[in-house]
């Protein structure tokens, strides 16, 4: 199955946590950029991205981003949420590329048809194209990175780097007395 790539250009990551449960069920690749290095560096190879650049209150950087994505991935549908409605903002945005721009406040679940739609429309055009990135770059959005050095995976750690949490060991000798404890000895007394 064609997985479609869906970037999220947004500086805190609420549009994320909204699409996707909303869009669990869709054949896609999440990205999670904050920075146009990082959106350039996603965007690197890729056909037919779905891009969602929420401009927040920095209208002018987001709009750079939507420049960006347009030079970069010519093919890609780019919504630019303005939730401020900053009066010139439509007209640039889709002067620099801009598929669709919305103004005001959106509610995610309308946003989740929307992105389907067009997840679905990119999907058909990957499948006729045929050629996309096949691998994508390591994120730090998967759930299991932030969890790595925990969990004694040294991934691409040198050897001069130490992990900061030491690896789980059983118990060995008398528990120490904590709250929990001092209770459960509590009721054993008595």
């Amino acid at each position: 199955m064609t997985r479609v790539a869906v970037i999220l250009y947004e500086r805190l990551g609420n549009w994320a946590r909204h699409l996707r449960p909303r869009l669990a069920d869709q054949p896609v690749r999440w990205f999670e950029t904050r920075s146009p290095a990082d959106l350039e560096g996603v965007l690197a190879g890729l056909a037919s991205p779905v891009v969602l650049i929420d401009l927040g209150r920095h209208p002018a950087a987001g709009l750079e981003a939507v420049e960006l994505v347009g030079l970069r991935a010519p093919d890609a549908r780019i919504l630019v949420l303005d939730p401020e409605a900053h009066g010139p903002v439509p007209g640039l945005a889709r002067e620099l590329g801009a598929t669709h721009v919305i103004s005001g406040f959106v509610p995610p679940p309308v946003l989740a048809a929307l992105l389907a739609r067009w997840i679905a429309l990119a999907r058909r055009s990957l499948e006729q194209t045929g050629w996309s990135r096949t691998t994508f770059p390591p994120t730090e959005t998967e759930p299991w990175s932030w969890l790595s050095d925990y969990l004694g995976e040294p991934g691409d750690l040198d050897q001069t780097t130490r992990p900061t949490a030491l690896p789980a060991r059983p118990w060995r000798g008398p528990r120490p007395l904590t709250t929990s404890t001092r209770m459960d000895h509590e009721k054993d007394r008595n």
